[in-house]
């Protein structure tokens, strides 16, 4: 078993938020591939609200519009930290939440049909 000292990147967003005229996690997604991160995850919450209160959830049919978005991605921390900058700067003023964790890596197990 392989143990790996890295870091998590939360991007916290919602689906009405855009960068350069595409939703921001897509681009957001291109980028984290683009800079070689090994995987990433958006996920779209059923009931959130930010900075404004505003209550966005799927219970309410008037309301479950632009709900949340979370984007992680673990990698290698110094993968991460160059990175960093321009989802910043694409996520102008959102919250972003980078945190230290292990990654741990089982070898696959090989059977002598190879």
């Amino acid at each position: 078993m392989e143990t790996i000292e890295a870091k998590k990147i939360t991007i916290f967003t919602c689906e009405e938020r855009r960068h350069n005229h595409r939703p921001l996690y897509e681009a957001v997604m291109e980028e984290l591939k683009r800079a070689g991160i090994a995987g990433a995850t958006v996920t779209r919450g059923i009931a959130g609200f930010g900075r404004d209160r505003a209550i966005s959830t799927i219970k309410i049919e008037v309301l479950s519009f632009n709900l949340p978005i979370t984007i992680e991605a673990t990698d290698a921390a110094e993968k991460i930290d160059s990175v960093l900058p321009a989802i910043a700067e694409m996520q102008q003023g959102g919250v972003i939440e980078v945190m230290p964790v292990q990654i741990i890596r089982k070898q696959a197990e090989t059977t002598g049909n190879q």
